[in-house]
């Protein structure tokens, strides 16, 4: 009687256990795509970033986003990247609505993210990595010049000074600050991300929506905004 039921709950196991496998089958896997995405592409692959520039023949937008070391001899484009204008006002209301849905959602990150750098143990880190490359501004015989704490701008970095970012560029790179801080950034970042997932594969569909109105040779369709070829 034993073996009997022993039968019978290895076979109702087994059939519970098949179940379950074919229940974690059908269900999609939580999409953490954006943990891939390289940190020089996060614009273009999760805001389509790139995608609105070939419609609107702008630069890509939303740059703020991409991750890169630290430059100060040539610092990156504007965030908007001048989309916008004539191209946009003149889209399909779907195009508008899509690419406007888009723009809150970056804007939402990166308030966010910013909050994350400026908080706790984060604004420490950041204060603690800025200082290594201070110290070594202050060996290279660059000083503070404006009022306050130390600190980039108040040493003036980022005013145009040729000498003072070509040497705040050395200083980066041969301190470490420029690799620590690119992975600072990173980490917040892609936390931040991991908040708004159901918000990433919501955009991700609108892709289509965006493609409609580039012409199959990579152009803007100008006839669809009602521009002249």
């Amino acid at each position: 009687m034993l073996g009997g039921i022993v039968r019978i709950s290895r076979f109702v196991l087994s059939a519970l256990l098949i179940s379950a496998s074919g229940c974690a089958a059908a269900k999609p896997a939580t999409d953490l795509t954006y943990q891939d995405v390289p940190p020089d592409r996060i614009a273009d692959r999760l805001f389509l970033a790139g995608t609105i520039a070939a419609v609107e023949q702008c630069e890509p937008p939303f740059s703020d986003v991409n991750v890169h070391r630290p430059n100060f001899v040539s610092p990156p484009p504007p965030v908007d990247g001048g989309c916008g204008g004539t191209a946009r006002s003149a889209a399909s209301q779907e195009y508008i609505d899509a690419v406007s849905r888009i723009t809150a959602l970056h804007d939402t990150v990166v308030r966010e993210w910013e909050v994350r750098l400026r908080s706790g143990p984060e604004a420490a880190e950041t204060r603690a990595t800025g200082a290594m490359l201070l110290h070594c501004l202050d060996r290279a015989g660059f000083t503070q010049r404006g009022p306050g704490d130390p600190s980039l701008a108040s040493y003036g970095i980022g005013t145009g000074d040729p000498a003072l970012n070509n040497a705040a560029q050395r200083c980066s790179d041969e301190s470490g600050y420029g690799v620590r801080t690119a992975a600072q950034r990173l980490r917040t970042l892609r936390s931040v991300l991991g908040t708004h997932e159901s918000g990433i594969s919501g955009i991700a569909k609108l892709r289509p929506v965006l493609e409609r109105a580039v012409r199959p040779d990579g152009g803007p369709d100008r006839t669809r905004f009602g521009l002249p070829e």
